[in-house]
């Protein structure tokens, strides 16, 4: 079995954690917090460091999860190339291009296998609605919308709405809709007392003549975690969590009747069966399957640079209110 050290114990590293020490694959955990390390160490029965360095050579492991803050994502990757280490960096990638083509240039020369956790993109019902739309059974996808919205989480600190929340959906609509995001529009702001954006809206547009649009914000009391398709010959509502598809079709009957100002609607409603697991399991056990047989993740490094590419365009499109195009 793999051999992965979480490095980053935060709320996802934790979770991390968790789900390594869950099939017998966490080597250990590393924090520059100590005492957040030992928490750790404790709770998963693995050992704990608060030196990278000193981790790798105490626990001697095939590979490292980087759960630690945006602004580090790059020193630590070089140090897991440095030692032959395979990498599942947690989105974003990194936080501005400049460093992510860094990224990029240090793995070509290398031959780790490396990941990036968008999460959402091992969620069953991603994995289902690309099925659907690749098949056509309900028609041509058209265009998306999602809404990803919670109330402020304090343990972001380093990164905006954009890119915490804002870059799942990116990711996702990238992969659904199936062409290049060409350009992205932008319009919100700040309404917490916070260094950067907590509400926007962003409209994605894709060589293909499709379009997206991504709501995200932290200002919601409620968490909502939905995306819908609209297809041309139907609707597809999907709930990321309670793993979700419903289908809505509807057609016209008795058309022949004189009154055409009431026509009869038909509607109808099809839940699509998704068979449910954790998406981050689901993440860790194909980041372990594509070291063990030396194949590219489902979520590869290209797929985190591009996803950014479009996030940082989106800030742009935000800071300057025009419309920016993606190279």
């Amino acid at each position: 079995m793999t051999e992965i050290l979480v490095v980053g114990t935060g709320a996802m590293g934790w979770n991390h954690a968790r789900v390594c020490s869950s099939i017998g694959s966490l080597a250990g955990v590393c924090d520059q917090d100590r005492e957040a390390s030992i928490r750790a160490g404790q709770e998963f029965s693995a050992p704990s460091f608060s030196s990278l360095d000193t981790a790798i050579k105490g626990c001697n492991p095939d590979a490292i999860i980087i759960a630690t803050p945006t602004s580090s994502h790059l020193e630590v990757l070089k140090t897991a190339v440095e030692n032959n280490l395979h990498a599942l960096i947690e989105k974003p990638i990194a936080r501005d291009i400049s460093e992510a083509e860094e990224i990029s240039d240090i793995l070509e020369k290398s031959d780790i296998i490396c990941s990036v956790g968008h999460i959402e993109r091992y969620n069953p019902v991603i994995r289902k609605a690309k099925e659907i739309i690749e098949s056509e059974e309900f028609g041509k996808v058209i265009s998306t919308s999602s809404r990803r919205v919670s109330n402020f989480p304090g343990r972001i600190r380093d990164v905006g709405v954009i890119l915490d929340l804002g870059i799942h959906e990116i990711d996702n609509c990238i992969y659904l809709m199936g062409g290049k995001p060409i350009s992205v529009y932008c319009v919100g702001g700040t309404h917490n007392d916070i260094d950067f954006e907590d509400h926007v809206t962003m409209v994605i547009r894709f060589d293909n003549g499709k379009s997206s649009v991504i709501e995200v914000n932290w200002i919601t009391p409620m968490k909502v975690r939905k995306i819908a398709l609209k297809c041309d010959s139907a609707f597809i509502d999907i709930d990321y969590m309670d793993q979700e598809i419903i289908v809505s079709s509807s057609n016209f009957i008795d058309l022949d009747k004189p009154n055409k100002f009431q026509p009869k609607i038909q509607f109808e409603n099809k839940i699509v069966a998704v068979e449910k697991s954790e998406p981050l399991l689901l993440e860790i056990t194909d980041f372990i399957d594509s070291i063990e047989k030396s194949r590219s993740p489902i979520v590869s490094a290209s797929d985190g640079i591009l996803a950014l590419r479009v996030a940082q365009a989106a800030q742009d499109s935000l800071s300057s209110g025009k419309v920016v195009k993606i190279d």
